[in-house]
């Protein structure tokens, strides 16, 4: 009789243990989380708001797959959909793109100084993924050295960061 009841205690108590487990959404790999309040991985807040920005002010442009291919982006040779804004710098001209064609939002940044542009790609948090040099007449090339590229990429965000509206 004894066992009956541990069995009646142990099922009411799993009745009401397992549906508090079923709808925490803490990983089962680390046990500390479940004292962590639970935060999808999701866009930064600065990263949101600009994609909310591009997408609802962006007009649609197409880019050419020439420096883009270079960093991975690919439609299979086309050109390749994007929201964009320009606007004139002090220092030449800045744009920067919104690019969803692997089901992911990214971002691309150039400046034309003259004849070269400076292509910048990163993710939705802003790391720097890939960065090249295009020159008017002559081929993309990537750049190899991080510190110009990071410090030319730093200010580019640091410009649309600027004119970025406070939603």
């Amino acid at each position: 009789m004894t066992q009956r009841r541990l069995a009646r205690r142990a099922f009411l108590g799993a009745a009401f243990i397992l549906p508090v487990g079923a709808c925490s959404k803490s990983s089962w790999n680390n046990p500390l989380s479940a004292l962590m309040p639970y935060k999808p991985f999701t866009l930064s807040e600065r990263g949101d708001r600009m994609v909310r920005w591009l997408y609802y002010s962006g007009k649609e442009a197409m880019l050419a797959p020439d420096a883009l291919s270079l960093m991975g982006l690919e439609n299979g040779g086309r050109y390749i959909p994007v929201k964009q804004l320009a606007e004139d710098g002090p220092d030449g001209r800045y744009v920067i793109s919104l690019v969803n064609i692997r089901k992911i939002h990214e971002f691309v940044l150039h400046r034309r100084r003259g004849d070269l542009l400076i292509i910048h790609q990163c993710d939705t948090a802003f790391r720097r993924e890939m960065s090249v040099r295009f020159p008017r007449d002559g081929k993309p090339t990537v750049i190899t050295d991080t510190s110009v590229a990071e410090a030319d990429f730093q200010e580019q965000l640091a410009f649309w960061f600027a004119r970025m509206p406070a939603r």
